[in-house]
Parts: C-alpha cells; sequence; structure tokens
C-alpha cells in the first residue's frame, strides 16, 4: 500500500543543479583561480557542499574550514536563487493534484538555509509544509536517513511511500529506507521504474497513489 510521497529537491521538484553548479564554478574560478567545468560539478550532482568542500579543502590543502567554504558558496546560490529560482515545467499543476488528496514532504541533501530559500522562492511551501535536509540527520544521502525522518514526519513508515529521485545518492537513500522509487535519470540505476520528465514522474506518482486508495 502505498500512501504518501517524499520528494528530493534539486534537480527533481526544483531546476536548481544550474545554479548550484554556477555558484561553485564561479567560487573556484574568481577567488581560488581554479578552473573547473560543467562536466567535473557533474559527478557532485545529490551530493552535499559538505562533501565538495571536504573534497576540495584536501584536494589543494587550503587553511580553512568546510563550514566557511560552504558560507562563500552558499552565499552566490542563495543570490541565483532568490533571482532565478524556478521549478521544472509542469511541477506545481502536478504537486497541486496530489497534496490535495494524499500527504507529502521533501527530502533533500541540501543544507537547511539553502532548501528553505528554494522552497520559498519557488512557492513549493503552498503543497508541503514538511521538508527534512542534510542539516536534519546525522547521516546524508546515500544513507537512508532523511527518508526514514521525513516518512516519520508523514506518520508512515518509508514502505509506503514513494520516493522521486534524479541521483545516484539520492536513490540509493530511498531504496535502504524502503520506498518505492521513481527515477528520473539514469544515475538512479535502482529504480523500480522511470520516468521521462519531472512532471511525467509526479503524475505516475498520483496515478499509483490513487490506485493503492481505491
Amino acid at each position: 500500500m502505498l500512501r504518501g510521497l517524499l520528494c528530493d529537491l534539486d534537480g527533481t521538484l526544483a531546476d536548481s543543479e544550474p545554479l548550484h553548479c554556477a555558484a561553485w564554478l564561479s567560487l573556484l574560478r574568481e577567488s581560488y583561480g581554479l578552473e573547473y567545468d560543467e562536466h567535473w560539478f557533474e559527478q557532485w550532482i545529490g551530493t552535499s557542499d559538505l562533501v565538495v568542500a571536504t573534497y576540495l579543502i584536501r584536494e589543494h590543502d587550503w587553511d580553512i574550514t568546510t563550514d566557511e567554504l560552504v558560507a562563500q558558496k552558499q552565499e552566490r546560490f542563495q543570490e541565483a536563487v532568490r533571482q532565478e529560482g524556478k521549478t521544472f515545467s509542469g511541477v506545481p499543476e502536478a504537486l497541486q493534484a496530489i497534496a490535495e488528496r494524499f500527504p507529502l514532504a521533501i527530502a533533500t541533501n541540501s543544507g537547511r538555509s539553502d532548501a528553505d530559500l528554494m522552497i520559498e522562492a519557488t512557492r513549493l511551501d503552498r503543497f508541503t509544509s514538511v521538508s527534512v535536509t542534510a542539516s536534519d540527520v546525522e547521516h546524508m544521502k546515500p544513507e537512508p536517513d532523511i527518508y526514514l525522518l521525513a516518512a516519520e514526519k508523514l506518520g508512515l513508515p518509508a514502505t509506503e511511500c514513494i520516493a522521486i529521485e534524479d541521483s545516484g545518492p539520492g536513490g540509493i537513500s530511498a531504496k535502504q529506507a524502503g520506498c518505492y522509487l521513481i527515477g528520473l535519470t539514469d544515475k538512479v540505476t535502482n529504480a523500480d521504474e522511470r520516468a521521462d520528465s519531472n512532471e511525467a514522474a509526479l503524475r505516475r506518482a498520483f496515478h499509483l497513489l490513487v490506485q493503492d486508495a481505491d
């Protein structure tokens, strides 16, 4: 029985991965003289800023803390969100249909400040007041903590929830928690099924929820 929906945020509901990428690349170029590109950033999709910062500090032997580097990146990212934050096409309409009948939550590897700003900028708070971020758990994706807590906040076991993910770490997290997983990209290698667009994934989730409710 599937009774609730747990959605990743970046790359699933919000078209924000390009903003994360641009924030990192501009910071590394302008402040540290490093010419990384979009292909370099692809390996970090679905991971936390803390993971990226830890790698960079170790790789370049910088005398800076991870929190300081993350704060520098977040300043650029959050300014971009205020100006350019948006959802994928069709996502608000699909979420509206789900929210009218079923509980849903956002489950993201972003930190609390980034997630709250993106949710507010894209008005996703119209559809749910429940979100779990990397700031709320001990272990981030690919560990299951974020999905387990999100399901708990909905009052459901994770095994009765659908998860939608666009990244490998996110997919691992969702399946370890016991969710039924809809994947958006070929990076989600363990998905129960695939959707060809973000809107289509939400429409499919709605169909599955209605099917079990009936």
